[in-house]
Parts: C-alpha cells; sequence; structure tokens
C-alpha cells in the first residue's frame, strides 16, 4: 500500500512538472524568435535563440537567453534575461528591464526601473524610476525620474536625472544639457569634466577614491580562504582519485607541451560548446553543466602542475601531498608578489594542470579498457 501511494505521490508529482511551463508561460526557442508587430502573446514569454526581436505586445514578463535582443514593440511586464551580444530596447516597457549582456542601447520608454551589467551601456530613453548601471563605458542621455546609481570605467551625463546621482568611476563627464534635481556624489580616480552650464540642484561632492581599513581587512581574510579553500579541494581531489591525480602529476613532467596544447583547448572549447546548446531545450541542462565543470575547471585546473612544482623542490621520500601544500603556497605567493605577471603565473599552471587531467584520464580509461578487450 505504501509503495502504491509512493508510486501514485511521484506520478502526480512529475506531472505537475510537465504541466508548470504552460502555466508559467509560453516558451519559444529557435534561432531566430520573432514576435510580429500584429501579434500578442497573452502571457510570460520565455524566449531562447541566437536573436530575440519582439515587434508587437507581451502582456506578460519577457525573460530571455539569446545573442541578440531588440524590442520595438511593447512588453508590459518585465524584461530580465542574459543576452551576449546587443540589446536595443526603443519600443516601451512598462515594468522593469534587469539585463546582463555586452551592449545595451535604451532609446525607448521604460516605466519601472532599468538595472544593467554591460561592457557598453548608453540609455538615451526615458526611465521612470531609478537607473542601475555596472559598465564599462556609460552614456546617460536620456531622463531618469529618480535616481543614478553607476559603477563604470567611463560616465558620461548628459540628460535629465529628477533625484541623485551616485557614481563611482575612473573617468567622468558631466556635460552642459545634465540637469540634476539632488545632488551629485562620485569617487573619480581618472579625468573628471563638469561644463559650467550643468544644473545640479543640490550639492556636487567628489570624495577620495580610499581604502578603508575594513575593506582591506576583508581582502585579505578572502585571500586566506581562498588558498585554504585550494589547498583543501587539492587535497580531498588527490584523496579521492589518488591514481589519475598521481598520474595527472607525472604528466606535466613528461608532456608539459602536449598537456600544455591539450589545457589550452580544454579552456576555449566548451565555451564554445555551452552557446548552441542553451538554445534548445534540451539541451540547456548539458550546457549550465558543461559550463559548471569547466568553472571547476579554472578554479582546479592548476593543480597538478603545483604539486608537481612542490614535488620537484622536495626530496622523493616526501609524499605527494606534501608536495602540493608546498608548490600551492608557492605558487599563490608568487602571484602576490609579483602582481605585474600575476595572470600569466596563473594561466601556465593552469593549461598545464587542465592538459595533464584530461591525458592522465584518458590513459586510465585506456588502461581499464585492456583487460576487457584481451579477455574477449
Amino acid at each position: 500500500m505504501r509503495s502504491c501511494s509512493s508510486r501514485l505521490f511521484g506520478v502526480t508529482f512529475i506531472a505537475a512538472l510537465l504541466a508548470l511551463p504552460p502555466l508559467l508561460g509560453s516558451i519559444y526557442t529557435s534561432n531566430h524568435v520573432l514576435i510580429g508587430a500584429d501579434e500578442v502573446v497573452s502571457e510570460d514569454l520565455y524566449a531562447a535563440g541566437g536573436r530575440v526581436t519582439v515587434a508587437g505586445t507581451i502582456e506578460g514578463d519577457l525573460l530571455v537567453l539569446s545573442g541578440e535582443l531588440t524590442i520595438t514593440g511593447t512588453v508590459q511586464g518585465d524584461v530580465l534575461g542574459l543576452v551576449w551580444g546587443s540589446t536595443r530596447i526603443s519600443g516601451e516597457v512598462e515594468g522593469s528591464v534587469r539585463l546582463a549582456g555586452l551592449r545595451l542601447e535604451v532609446d525607448g520608454e521604460v516605466h519601472d526601473d532599468v538595472s544593467a551589467l554591460a561592457v557598453e551601456g548608453r540609455l538615451s530613453g526615458d526611465v521612470g524610476r531609478d537607473l542601475l548601471v555596472i559598465a564599462g563605458q556609460a552614456v546617460v542621455g536620456g531622463e531618469i525620474e529618480r535616481d543614478v546609481h553607476a559603477q563604470a570605467w567611463r560616465l558620461e551625463m548628459d540628460g535629465a536625472v529628477g533625484g541623485d546621482v551616485q557614481a563611482r568611476v575612473d573617468d567622468l563627464r558631466i556635460g552642459g544639457s545634465t540637469r540634476v534635481g539632488g545632488n551629485v556624489l562620485f569617487r573619480a580616480s581618472g579625468d573628471v569634466s563638469i561644463s559650467a552650464d550643468a544644473a545640479v540642484a543640490g550639492i556636487t561632492t567628489r570624495r577620495e577614491v580610499l581604502s578603508p581599513v575594513w575593506a582591506k581587512a576583508v581582502t585579505r581574510l578572502f585571500v586566506w580562504l581562498s588558498v585554504a579553500a585550494f589547498l583543501v579541494a587539492g587535497l580531498l581531489l588527490l584523496w579521492l582519485f589518488p591514481r589519475s591525480g598521481r598520474r595527472a602529476v607525472e604528466v606535466v613532467g613528461e608532456r608539459p607541451w602536449r598537456s600544455l596544447l591539450v589545457g589550452v583547448a580544454v579552456l576555449v572549447v566548451p565555451p564554445l560548446l555551452a552557446v548552441p546548446l542553451f538554445l534548445t531545450l534540451v539541451g540547456l541542462p548539458l550546457a549550465v553543466l558543461l559550463l559548471v565543470c569547466w568553472v571547476l575547471g579554472l578554479v582546479l585546473g592548476p593543480l597538478p602542475a603545483v604539486a608537481w612544482m612542490g614535488r620537484r623542490l622536495l626530496p622523493k621520500h616526501y609524499s605527494l601531498y606534501l608536495g602540493f601544500v608546498v608548490g600551492a603556497l608557492l605558487w599563490r605567493s608568487a602571484i602576490w608578489l609579483l602582481s605585474l605577471v600575476a595572470a600569466l603565473i596563473y594561466a601556465v599552471p593552469l593549461f598545464l594542470g587542465l592538459g595533464a587531467f584530461v591525458l592522465a584520464a584518458w590513459e586510465t580509461r585506456q588502461a581499464a579498457l585492456v583487460p576487457a578487450g584481451e579477455s574477449g
């Protein structure tokens, strides 16, 4: 009886999961997802594709995963998503816009907030509430009803802001057409240009760019925690996989150039494979898993090269674990002391280690298959 109840619960749960997407909204996947000018989507829209174009009306939210997004129509809800290319909103969004992408251009109308993480952001349209932008370069030339919060390498302002402006930048330019209803508070480590024609109702304050004591303490704490986490994760990995882990360390010394080339391929290929997989519902979980493994590789990839270096510095009778600890501490110290070449100090062991992991895993797999082949 209990078994029947468990099976019934399982079937019901699976059926509910299968019915969930239609309840949540429409799901469109295509190389080019197009909502035509006369088309109306009466619910939330989940769009995944190489390009997403909205010329019609979406009566709910738009959740997008795409290489390019263009909105010339109307979205009555929010727009949320990841766009690894360019985004242009020249239509109307009655809710908020929360996007991460390469380039964002808003010359239409957003009734609520705009939150953007982009390499380049240009806002010449109207925003009904607040603007939050984190970008390499940000240009604000439209009308923002409330506050602007910005962190950018370069910030240019030439529009109207109803509230306050708070910014952390390297370079800042406030043009003559700028109108700010509140205060302007900014930290800038580079050039600052404020036009005499700019109108600021409140006060303009430039604060010094300082690292407070607590920030330095937190930074150092994170550094030590990252070192400890790498040591623990490395020792655990070597303990869980003693055969392949030891072989990966040996491969670094035996075939460094092949390991280096394979490591570069391992670092480049997974993101390229993940992009087309993201465009299909079937491939989406596989793409996420692939990227998770890729990120783990970025963190733990240097392990074989670091352990090999530590083993070379110690007498042969010392264990691999001690060699790894010594190599890891020296490696992280070199990154800290030689900050100008820290990226190179990290990259070389990363490529070597990733390649050695792959070659060692391949050898271990081939060795495991040999007895079965011989017996057959």
